[in-house]
């Protein structure tokens, strides 16, 4: 955290790979936060209760109000140690977000048959 608001101070471009970093590290932290969410948003769309245009929706809704927190914490220079569990869980999101795009057209091939 320390690193981080010492960086925030100074300017210049070997800085900003590493504002980038701890911005991506965030986030991550952020969307693990609210892992639950995400996974009953899965669920409910493994378990017919929302359709796969509703589930891109909802889950894109999460993911956008993510980063307005972390921009909001960021601007005020707010640190959070994050989780060791939360790292790479943006990764994780990245692929599913790619499968509903890639499969929206699909007759919804997570369901369970």
């Amino acid at each position: 955290k320390k690193r981080h608001l010492e960086l925030l101070n100074k300017q210049g471009d070997e800085f900003k790979s590493k504002l980038r970093t701890y911005s991506i590290i965030l986030i991550d932290h952020l969307n693990w936060e609210i892992r639950d969410q995400y996974l009953e948003l899965l669920e409910n769309y493994r378990e017919e209760k929302i359709d796969s245009f509703n589930f891109q929706i909802r889950f894109c809704e999460r993911y956008e109000s993510i980063e307005k927190v972390a921009d909001l914490l960021k601007s005020n220079r707010v640190l959070l140690s994050p989780d060791k569990n939360s790292l790479n869980f943006g990764d994780l999101l990245s692929k599913i977000d790619d499968c509903c795009k890639a499969y929206s057209d699909d007759p919804e091939p997570f369901r369970n048959k």
